[in-house]
């Protein structure tokens, strides 16, 4: 009987080694304890070029956390070295941090030029090293300029993602506003605002200034990874305002076209929900939370999400793996070409992690990070897939005999009819194919207006321009929560079909009038 007995509390002993090796530990970084003449090997640190001005040793190292920016015309960062994390199965990471006003100084992100901070994703087999100062907040890489600026830099070393906190809200731009003579990356590009349909006349010298307007610094952006030898890549993905303002009555959003490399502009309606400049005083500092979750898809991209404070700030980003874009490279007459290429990247075998930030001239802020964690995903990926939901496709009666007469014209969608979804109707909202929220209840574009009646369960769409013909389609994404976790973007479609020379044509002629 006592060899059982012994048996019995092997076989569990072995059971609960193996249970403790399979689950997910959360490593934990306070930052506010570390004795900066006794540092420990897990930490790298990285001064940039403008060493001198650096924060070191006490100055760096503080019981509020690591200081890594304070003077102007400086940068730092440092990376975490010994997480060597498995991200394929995705992760957590959380952190507080202050970029604070530096008294006696101009506020951060006051002028233009270069401020703010980065939190970056980068191969555990690399060694860290900061990418390009100034807008470039320290992840993206430097080309020549047509100035003849040789401050030519390499991205960060091994980048997978960066996501920037920019103050001056020139990070999203291909060259900084007031930098051009020293800053070139890939962005947002005199080319691709003239694509989006913006006045050439607007763009030629200030750049985006005049297409985000009020919405133009307090960007949160979205950068990929490194190409080739570090002088390609990191492109934008995403750049989105979050300055504490209302922002539904302009621009305050860029996201990438996976398909074509252009982008796409619009509003949001939670640029007021966060404000990332709320850093207080070098004096007393103002710390902020954020949540960054990666979940893969396979191979194929990472689904991002960030929270700030609490509240959701970019929900479920697709970072795709493969598309096409646009570089830009100075031509034999000193101009910029775009050319074009084929981005890829994948996800590293193992990663580390660090935060970069950056000031110049006049944007100068006390940059502290504190009370890091992170929490590996589970085997599944680090969480529940999102349900997809079929397509809705409508049909609307137009005249074939005067396009004037279809600006108006409005059709109901039914949204999951007759479903066994446990759906919060609530949670709905309106995004690009890329799951980006572009509206809650509702979204208008030059094409079409579409209004989503909770009640109803329905969306409205109404034709806003005069030149709508039979044949054409318009087009929008939406999703839903679905026992808490939300779907994938589901496509809306409205064809206009002939009905002759129609003199009201607010009608449906899939399923009858409305």
């Amino acid at each position: 009987m006592k060899k059982y007995y012994y048996l019995l509390i092997a076989c569990f002993g072995l059971l609960t080694m193996q249970a403790q090796k399979t689950k997910s530990t959360t490593h934990e970084y306070p930052l506010t304890d570390i004795d900066y003449e006794n540092l420990p090997s897990w930490i790298d640190n990285d001064y940039g070029v403008w060493k001198h001005l650096a924060p070191k040793d006490q100055y760096r190292f503080t019981d509020e956390g690591i200081v890594i920016t304070k003077k102007k015309l400086s940068a730092g960062g440092f990376a975490i070295t010994d997480l060597n994390l498995d991200l394929s199965k995705g992760a957590k990471f959380e952190f507080e941090y202050a970029m604070a006003v530096v008294t006696g100084t101009d506020a951060q992100g006051g002028k233009y030029g270069g401020g703010g901070m980065t939190f970056f994703i980068y191969d555990a087999d690399e060694k860290f090293e900061m990418g390009y100062i100034g807008s470039a907040l320290g992840y993206s890489f430097n080309g020549e300029t047509t100035g003849g600026s040789t401050a030519v830099k390499t991205g960060l070393n091994g980048g997978y993602l960066g996501i920037g906190f920019d103050l001056d809200g020139n990070n999203k731009e291909r060259k900084g506003f007031g930098m051009q003579s020293y800053e070139t990356r890939e962005g947002l590009s005199h080319l691709r605002y003239f694509n989006a349909g913006f006045n050439d006349k607007d763009i030629v010298y200030d750049f985006g200034k005049n297409v985000f307007n009020n919405y133009y610094k307090n960007h949160i952006t979205l950068r990929g990874a490194v190409q080739n030898s570090g002088k390609k890549g990191n492109p934008l993905l995403l750049t989105k305002y979050f300055g504490g303002k209302d922002s539904s009555n302009g621009i305050a959003m860029a996201t990438l076209d996976y398909d074509d490399g252009e982008y796409d502009f619009s509003s949001t309606n939670n640029g007021d929900d966060f404000d990332i400049s709320d850093g207080g005083f070098d004096y007393k500092p103002n710390f902020q939370k954020i949540e960054v979750e990666l979940v893969p898809d396979g191979e194929k991209g990472m689904y991002v999400t960030v929270k700030g404070n609490g509240k959701m700030l970019i929900d479920r980003f697709y970072y795709k793996h493969s598309f096409k874009t646009y570089g830009d490279g100075k031509g034999k007459d000193g101009d910029y070409v775009d050319y074009e290429y084929n981005y890829s990247s994948d996800i590293p075998d193992r990663v580390n992690i660090g935060f970069v930030g950056t000031t110049m001239n006049e944007d100068i802020q006390m940059t502290i990070i504190r009370n890091l964690k992170v929490t590996p995903g589970d085997e599944d990926g680090g969480g529940e897939e999102g349900e997809v939901l079929d397509d809705e496709y409508e049909e609307i009666c137009v005249s074939d005999t005067d396009a004037t007469l279809n600006e108006g014209a409005a059709t109901y969608i039914d949204i999951l009819e007759d479903t066994d979804y446990d759906v919060d109707w609530s949670s709905f909202r309106f995004e690009d194919k890329n799951g980006v929220e572009i509206g809650k209840d509702s979204y208008r574009d030059y094409y079409a207006k579409w209004e989503y009646d909770r009640y109803d369960r329905q969306v409205k769409m109404t034709v806003t321009f005069d030149d709508y013909d039979p044949g054409d389609t318009l087009e929008v994404y939406y999703s839903v929560e679905i026992d808490g976790v939300r779907s994938k973007p589901a496509n809306i479609t409205v064809k206009g079909i002939a009905c002759g020379a129609v003199v009201n044509p607010h009608i449906r002629s899939k399923a009858g009038e409305k």
